[in-house]
């Protein structure tokens, strides 16, 4: 630019000069329609040469007034995408950490960047459903993307919409290839839903691809017995072979719950013998009726160990199975010296309540 300013000064200077130096000025007019210009060579050269160096200059001020709005804009983007990114650092902590009071202030900090979108819509929907907001939460889940939609079941049933993510999972679960969690999270979704036996289907079908750890297998176990009304034991033949010994707890659980002591005494009697108490303990709190057998052995083993906690919590257990409310909260009444454990509340509130001691089932039940 700077050779391009010399070399037409320059030439100006040079055609100005040649005129002076014949003596001759030289003339211009320009004529349009009813105005004229009179002008020497000379006195347009200077015009020229002082509007190109005029244009010169405005260009460069506005070469400089542009480089530092880009530079103030920039510098904005740069601090907007630093507090994006201070946002979703603060709310994977959070969710790291199940505080939802800190994700619900990370979120507030700014949006999370473009990619997350759908996944701060996630977060605020379990907000909300925390503070049982489910409206809110619903709006929130019914606005992220079709794709992300079937990655969060759980929010959609415990926003009561257990049909919404049946729907959502069955159609990726009709794709070749199904993701692991996706089979996961359909699993939950018919458990939660109540589906027996779909959910035992699935689980007879992809239970290899889940490769879930021996607490999580048990958890979704028991929950798929509770739902068994019938035969506790049909339930456990119909599992896959690999799945049964984890599956014994809850095969106890239930068949208990519908008084099916034939089912499972062996396996009781053998905690009893073995000294297995907490397992004894852990298993009579589903007992719906009592077992004459298995109650005078308690019975004896208490005669030697009269203040085993265990032993006396299945006393009770079974007292309060065949409506020995009386003996039942007794015994409770023994073990509030003891350690509370959470294991005796729901069986101490039912027989505290039979008797009309209201006033200790109220101070479990608020505990």
């Amino acid at each position: 630019m700077t050779r391009t300013l010399i070399s037409i000064i320059v030439l100006l200077g040079v055609l100005a000069a040649g005129h002076l130096l014949i003596d001759e000025k030289g003339y211009l007019l320009i004529a349009v329609n009813n105005h004229t210009i009179e002008t020497s060579l000379f006195a347009l050269a200077v015009i020229v040469i002082f509007a190109v160096l005029l244009g010169a200059l405005l260009l460069s001020v506005l070469g400089a007034l542009w480089r530092t709005f880009a530079r103030s804009r920039g510098w904005l983007k740069g601090r907007k995408n630093k507090r994006q990114q201070h946002a979703l650092e603060a709310a994977v902590w959070a969710c790291i950490n199940d505080d939802d009071a800190q994700l619900q202030q990370a979120l507030s900090i700014a949006e999370l960047p473009a990619q997350w979108q759908d996944q701060q819509r996630a977060m605020a929907a379990r907000v909300a459903l925390q503070q049982q907001q489910s409206a809110q939460a619903l709006a929130q889940l019914q606005g992220m993307s079709p794709e992300s939609q079937g990655q969060v079941a759980k929010l959609w049933l415990q926003a009561n919409q257990g049909e919404q993510a049946l729907s959502l999972l069955g159609a990726q679960m009709d794709e070749k290839k199904v993701p692991d969690n996706v089979v996961a999270s359909y699993l939950d979704a018919l458990i939660q839903a109540e589906q027996r036996e779909q959910a035992l289907t699935l689980i007879q079908q992809r239970h290899k691809q889940l490769r879930w750890s021996e607490a999580r297998w048990k958890k979704h176990l028991n929950a798929l017995f509770a739902l068994d009304d019938s035969s506790a034991q049909a339930t456990f033949n119909a599992l896959p072979k690999g799945l049964r010994p984890m599956a014994a707890g809850a095969l106890t659980q239930q068949a208990l719950r519908q008084g099916q002591f034939d089912a499972v005494r062996g396996d009781l009697l053998k905690y009893l013998k073995k000294g297995q108490y907490q397992q004894l303990a852990e298993a009579l709190q589903y007992a719906g009726s009592s077992d004459p057998e298995l109650r005078k052995l308690i019975q004896a083993a208490l005669h030697k160990q009269p203040e085993q906690p265990e032993l006396l919590f299945s006393l009770a257990c079974l007292a309060n199975a065949e409506g020995e409310y009386e003996l039942a909260a007794k015994i409770f009444d023994t073990l509030a010296n003891s350690p509370w454990q959470t294991l005796w509340q729901q069986q101490a509130q039912r027989a505290y309540a039979q008797t009309g001691q209201f006033d200790k089932a109220y101070l479990l039940a608020t505990q």
